[in-house]
């Protein structure tokens, strides 16, 4: 009896092994061949990934072809020494450590030892040497070892993409910058930013393989996306002229001591910006391109808004050049404020003219608040209609909306309309007043700012033109502008200008002077200093604004004396570049050469007589 309950239980126990067997069986036939692409493909997603192969960032130009931002590629080598067979590694350790000593210019036992050690640990990170060129990288890859390639000879080469800026800090806060923040969104400032979604390219990808630590290898045989590099951006910035601007300009700002500064040159048909350049104070009593204050800054522009106050007036028709105003001792009170002349006891009785090129606050202030004191919205709309309420640019970000008063906002008062005719309670960017001014140059027509001529496939010759784009054909008529342009140009050619100081005996210049108040509020005022205007006066090519802002009081704060002289050597030291042409009539020089041959003919006639005696 015990005999068969043995037997039987027995039987039980290789019934429910069986059982489990079979069991198992149809587990791992199931998990093979049911779900095997399930548990495979998680095993992979474990152990392998898609990463991003960054393309190589577009080239920034200028215009006369230097670069002045571009993207270097620099590799990073490791060795993955678990992956290397035995004897692979025990026949070729030795040459490999030789070659890369040599490439490293150190002890070759250092790194001998280095990689046996690596080996021993089954570090599969290992460093070689990193930021070497592709050349270098080529030449590694014929190393012993690292000849088999990553699989089998463990070689991992990592590319970087760096962005280097070869002309260092000349135009640096326009040029800008472009990154990614925590989100994944593209943040930064200037013309790589602004112009960004043309350099970035399109990213590509690689697969790699985790192995370590947290660490990922990269995988030479298999399918990969190749990324497409951005595109090249050619600016109208022109690298001798922003050179010029640059030096002249950050010596005025380091001898007048000021807060910060800034100066653009505009080329008067197109709208190309030539050059601009910014400064700012730091804590070490150093200047760099701290902010674009040119295009970001917005200022109360002071005397350079009275020719704008003045266009009004002559393009409403409401005032003429030769009409005289008494200048009230250079006093004028409103409501108990005061505006007063920078000359103790005035100008006297002047025409509009004279207020201009003498810059006389209380001129200016009476002619415009005589003509529209009753209808201040006349005046106001005339500006708008000159498009000065408007910013003037929308690719580069950072531009402020210019403050211009209306009478139908809030706070319009008594004091807004003679406040705003000098130049206060308004605000406009350097940028803002500069395009103004150009147009005057460029007979009333208003040409948008423009930082990029075109753009080209990377590698090639392919360009994308980007054309002037005209704000408006015309502001002024044809009459306003010749006014206009007379008062400009007197400001620095008339006895009594303001800037008669900068008259250049190479070539005529014209423009207005800004002496602005800041900081009033307080008890200690300090000033902007600014000159604004074109050259040559009588076929203009470049307009010019330099802004100097909160000099050395003690030294001097007057645009005449602070900012106009940078004018002027930016001015003389751009045509001194180019040859002076002459202009001649054909038909004339032709005569004029017929009569040089007949005389030279005549001349020589005349000494063969002398030399016969006769």
């Amino acid at each position: 009896m015990n005999n068969n309950q043995f037997v039987l239980k027995l039987y039980g126990f290789a019934t429910v092994f069986l059982l489990f067997g079979l069991f198992i069986g149809y587990k791992l036939f199931h998990i093979q061949f049911v779900d095997g692409d399930k548990y495979r493909q998680l095993a992979e997603d474990k152990t392998l990934k898609y990463s991003t192969v960054n393309p190589q960032r577009g080239n920034i130009y200028s215009i006369d072809g230097s670069l002045l931002a571009t993207s270097t590629i620099m590799y990073d080598v490791y060795f993955d020494s678990k992956t290397v067979k035995k004897k692979l590694f025990d026949s070729e350790v030795y040459n490999l450590s030789k070659k890369i000593a040599e490439l490293k210019s150190v002890d070759q036992n250092i790194v001998h030892n280095s990689l046996i050690t690596a080996r021993n640990r089954g570090n599969r990170y290992f460093p070689i040497i990193k930021n070497i060129s592709k050349e270098h990288v080529d030449k590694i890859k014929s190393f012993p070892i690292f000849k088999h390639g990553s699989i089998k000879g463990g070689l991992i080469v990592e590319k970087k993409i760096n962005r280097e800026f070869p002309l260092g800090k000349v135009a640096e806060r326009t040029i800008g910058y472009e990154r990614i923040d925590e989100n994944g969104n593209y943040r930064g400032v200037g013309l790589e930013h602004a112009f960004g979604k043309y350099l970035r390219g399109q990213d590509g990808y690689m697969l790699k393989r985790k192995i370590s630590n947290g660490q990922w290898k990269t995988l030479d045989n298999e399918l990969k996306k190749e990324p497409i590099n951005g595109l090249d951006i050619i600016t109208t910035i022109d690298s001798e002229i922003q050179d010029i601007v640059h030096d002249y300009l950050l010596e005025q700002t380091e001898k007048y001591e000021a807060h910060n500064s800034s100066a653009i040159v505009m080329e008067v048909q197109t709208g190309d910006i030539k050059a601009i350049s910014n400064f700012g104070l730091t804590k070490n009593g150093k200047y760099y391109e701290k902010l674009n204050y040119a295009i970001g800054e917005g200022i109360e522009p002071g005397s350079t808004f009275k020719l704008i106050a003045i266009a009004a007036a002559l393009e409403d028709q409401v005032i003429d050049t030769l009409r005289k105003v008494d200048t009230s001792g250079g006093i004028l009170d409103f409501y108990g404020f005061k505006v007063r002349d920078s000359k103790k006891g005035g100008y006297g009785k002047i025409n509009v003219m004279d207020a201009i090129r003498l810059s006389s606050n209380t001129g200016v202030v009476k002619i415009i608040d005589s003509v529209y004191n009753k209808n201040s919205k006349k005046f106001v709309d005339r500006l708008y209609n000159f498009g000065i309420a408007n910013p003037v640019i929308s690719s580069i970000k950072g531009e402020p909306k210019p403050k211009i008063p209306h009478p139908n906002d809030e706070n319009w008062n008594g004091l807004s309309l003679p406040w705003m005719t000098y130049g206060y309670g308004v605000n406009m960017t350097p940028l803002q007043i500069l395009t103004f001014y150009n147009a005057i140059a460029n007979e009333g027509e208003v040409v948008k700012p423009k930082f990029i001529h075109s753009t080209r496939k990377f590698g090639t010759n392919d360009n994308k033109i980007y054309p002037k784009q005209i704000l408006n054909k015309s502001i002024f008529s044809i009459n306003t502008n010749k006014v206009l342009k007379k008062m400009l140009y007197d400001v620095v050619h008339h006895e009594n200008g303001t800037a008669k100081n900068i008259k250049s005996k190479h070539l005529k210049l014209s423009g207005k002077t800004g002496t602005a108040q800041v900081d009033y509020a307080k008890d200690s005022i300090n000033y902007i200093s600014s000159f604004v205007g074109y050259f040559p006066s009588d076929e203009p090519k470049y307009s010019c604004i330099i802004v100097i802002n909160k000099p050395n009081k003690t030294i001097g704060y007057y645009g005449n004396t602070v900012a106009a002289p940078v004018f002027k050597r930016i001015a003389e030291k751009i045509f001194s570049k180019y040859p002076k042409v002459e202009k001649y009539n054909l038909h004339e020089l032709n005569k004029n050469i017929k009569l040089s041959k007949i005389q030279i003919k005549n001349r020589s006639n005349f000494n063969k007589i002398v030399s016969n005696g006769t």
